[in-house]
């Protein structure tokens, strides 16, 4: 890590990271992390799992490591029942941050996991042919509103002052989300990796999700854009209204122009990808201070208690 992406992350987050032991194979656990982290002066993430509830073990990062901060939350797949208000209840009733609506088993993303990369849905795909009922989520109902149990985890997510986070629903769902989170109070909102194959958000979509009040997330290792035309979008928008994290936790990373992602090939830990993304953006025109908002500033707001 050089001098500038050390001054940069000083104090900074990385909200998106994937852990093991987890399903998939992981390149590490969260107390290699924790440690990495400490060692170059970042504060804390949020520890991510398609499949587990991760709360508790951020809470026992934050016993381990003082002066660290670790938080965890769950993601809405079917695992834990899909649009599941009891599994945000259980999350918000131990201090997690995070909802995340449907993300591997969002109705959106499915078949394009199943086509592209079918290692991601391996799971999924098992079950279904043993005759397990079909795990694609959807949050709309056949007239294409919000499913009445939408309503109450978002509810939930209000009452805890939890982050609403939109998974890999599609666009449309993500803005329908926004707008009714906006309407319930929440205030506490992310638009998941809006430059993932899935969940590419345009500009002017980006620009209602901010409007609503979310904050856009962009990550280092999902974008099907180039950087550069990433950075472009956050210039026009204002770095005011986005954050950084890496979605790292891979030992390696698919290839293919259909994958979603734009390296491939092994992959680094999350402060070496946190380091390196800011080190892009500085070559984008983005200053230290820019740059610390997006990673320090408006991850903190999200992760604060």
């Amino acid at each position: 890590m050089n001098d500038f992406a050390r001054e940069v992350l000083q104090g900074a987050y990385d909200l998106h990271i994937h852990f093991g032991p987890d399903v998939r194979p992981r390149k590490c656990d969260e107390r290699e992390m924790a440690r990495r982290f400490l060692d170059v002066g970042m504060k804390g993430f949020a520890l991510k799992s398609h499949f587990t509830p991760t709360v508790e073990r951020a809470l026992l990062v934050n016993r381990e490591y003082p002066g660290l901060q670790a938080v965890g939350g769950v993601v809405l797949n079917s695992s834990v029942g899909g649009l599941n208000p009891f599994a945000a209840e259980a999350a918000g009733r131990l201090g997690g941050r995070f909802v995340w609506f449907p993300t591997m088993d969002a109705a959106h993303d499915m078949p394009r996991l199943r086509q592209y990369i079918p290692a991601f849905v391996e799971m999924e795909v098992k079950l279904e042919q043993r005759g397990a009922q079909k795990t694609a989520i959807s949050l709309l109902d056949e007239a294409g509103n919000l499913r009445p149990e939408v309503f109450y985890i978002l509810e939930i997510i209000r009452d805890y002052d939890m982050v609403m986070a939109t998974g890999h629903v599609s666009p449309r769902e993500g803005l329908l989300l926004v707008r009714a989170g906006r309407d319930m109070g929440l205030k506490r909102m992310v638009i998941t990796h809006a430059d993932w194959k899935a969940t590419n958000y345009t500009l002017e979509q980006q620009r209602e999700a901010i409007g609503c009040g979310a904050l856009i997330e962009h990550c280092f290792m999902t974008p099907c854009l180039p950087y550069g035309e990433i950075a472009e979008q956050m210039r026009q928008l204002g770095p005011e209204h986005f954050y950084l994290s890496s979605d790292l936790g891979a030992p390696t990373v698919p290839g293919g122009k259909d994958s979603g992602f734009l390296m491939q090939g092994p992959a680094p830990y999350a402060d070496e990808g946190m380091a390196r993304f800011v080190e892009i953006l500085r070559d984008c025109g983005f200053s230290l201070q820019e740059l610390r908002r997006m990673t320090v500033d408006n991850p903190a707001f999200l992760a604060a208690a």
